[in-house]
């Protein structure tokens, strides 16, 4: 189940850039974290800025868990005293410094491994997502074969489908 889960953790990792309408593009890093921590989970640091405005949208501490060879629980955790970590997704050994004392709140995702390299969450309502407004769908893919991540999200009381697409920047 090891090996599975580095796969996944593997397929998630990267710096993205998308555009959520014409006149916005936003950059995506996922960055893994406490890496040298024998008690811990995989960990990762997510950062969404606009990169017009430079405006942080969103971050978030995500804990890995392995459920079976082919399923994955993402634990998306708030972080207190956001401000302090805003682009360190650079420096990764910067969370070294702290435990995880700095998480406040959760969101929990299960991801399914559809085929080599590619997993999803399924349609659910999600709560507590800064990001996304409660009661809306959410639908998140990662796909390592073309490295991108599609994000889809259905408004509460709407049948209209909003996405995004990421594009991973390929790194020699």
């Amino acid at each position: 189940m090891e090996d599975a889960v580095k796969q996944f953790y593997r397929t998630m990792q990267g710096d993205y850039t998308g555009h959520p309408n014409d006149s916005t593009q936003l950059a995506m890093h996922i960055t893994p974290i406490w890496e040298q921590a024998n008690d811990r989970f995989h960990w990762m640091y997510l950062e969404v800025m606009n990169t017009d405005t430079k405006e942080i949208l969103l971050q978030k501490i995500l804990e890995i868990q392995p459920l079976t060879d082919i399923t994955f629980r993402v634990v998306a955790h708030g972080i207190k005293s956001p401000q302090r970590f805003e682009g360190k997704w650079r420096e990764p050994y910067f969370f070294n410094g702290f435990s995880t004392g700095i998480l406040k709140g959760k969101s929990k995702f299960v991801f399914l491994k559809t085929k080599d390299f590619e997993y999803q969450t399924n349609w659910k309502g999600r709560k507590g997502l800064k990001c996304f407004p409660a009661g809306d769908k959410i639908h998140i893919k990662f796909v390592q074969e073309d490295e991108r991540c599609y994000i889809q999200r259905v408004p509460k009381r709407s049948t209209r489908i909003f996405g995004t697409t990421f594009f991973k920047a390929l790194t020699d």
